[in-house]
């Protein structure tokens, strides 16, 4: 019974300090502009190698971005890996940073004691697990990328499951963090909040339908419009942090 308590303190202890390190802000700041730089140079510089030296011809409107892991249209996919594994961690602290800043627990001191929406926790959760979904998914896309692409089921890979774990992830966490910040006042603009409702998933559903590549970077840049944005105005409004 000790080592039970004593194993579950170790690990309320360890979760505590890492909640903590993910929600400070100066940690944030740093990791963010991080994985922005890093993230957007090896993304270009695995097109710029593919477009030179894919022997069919890699442009973005004729190549899934999946391609530019795959050895038959670039000499370096291990870049594209890098970039997805990189930026999938990274921005694991983002997701907890954005729930406890646009939906934080309710801070009572009674259980009576009511100050706090419950449709704005609830949405914060559902942002919350959607962007974690999409972290995790970007990490096995560079995992399970195209060279390594197994059948896990009938009729998809592991990488075509990441795959649509990762952009449902990120676009319907910007769905749900796009509602908060609609009906609520959180300092970022309603318009942006807007974008996020309507943007990355209705650029979702275009890829689903069409499944073309055009439209899957299209997507990516639409949910790049939504993350980059929302990091500088978190970086750059001093309101916008957690109390």
């Amino acid at each position: 019974m000790l080592i039970t308590m004593s194993i579950r303190q170790s690990i309320n202890i360890a979760r505590a300090k890492f909640y903590n390190i993910v929600t400070n802000y100066n940690f944030i700041k740093k990791s963010s502009i991080i994985v922005i730089a890093i993230y957007l140079s090896l993304l270009l510089i695995a097109v710029i190698i593919a477009a030179i030296w894919d022997p069919y011809g890699y442009t973005i409107w004729t190549r899934m971005i999946s391609d530019l892991g795959g050895s038959n249209y670039t000499p370096a996919p291990i870049i594209f890996d890098i970039a997805c594994i990189f930026a999938g961690i990274m921005t694991i602290p983002l997701t907890f940073y954005i729930e406890n800043l646009f939906a934080p627990l309710p801070k009572r001191k009674n259980l009576r004691e009511q100050h706090f929406s419950r449709l704005r926790f609830r949405l914060g959760s559902n942002a919350f697990f959607f962007s974690l979904m999409g972290n995790i998914g970007y990490i096995f896309v560079g995992i399970f990328s195209e060279d390594r692409n197994y059948p896990l089921l009938d009729f998809a890979s592991y990488h075509d499951v990441f795959s649509f774990f990762s952009f449902t992830g990120f676009a319907l966490g910007a769905f749900f963090i796009g509602w908060i910040i609609v009906l609520y006042d959180t300092k970022v603009p309603k318009l942006f909040g807007i974008y996020g409702i309507i943007g990355p998933p209705s650029m979702l559903f275009a890829f689903l339908f069409t499944m073309e590549a055009l439209w899957e970077w299209i997507l990516l840049f639409s949910i790049l419009l939504w993350i980059i944005p929302l990091v500088f105005m978190i970086l750059r409004n001093s309101e916008l942090r957690p109390n």
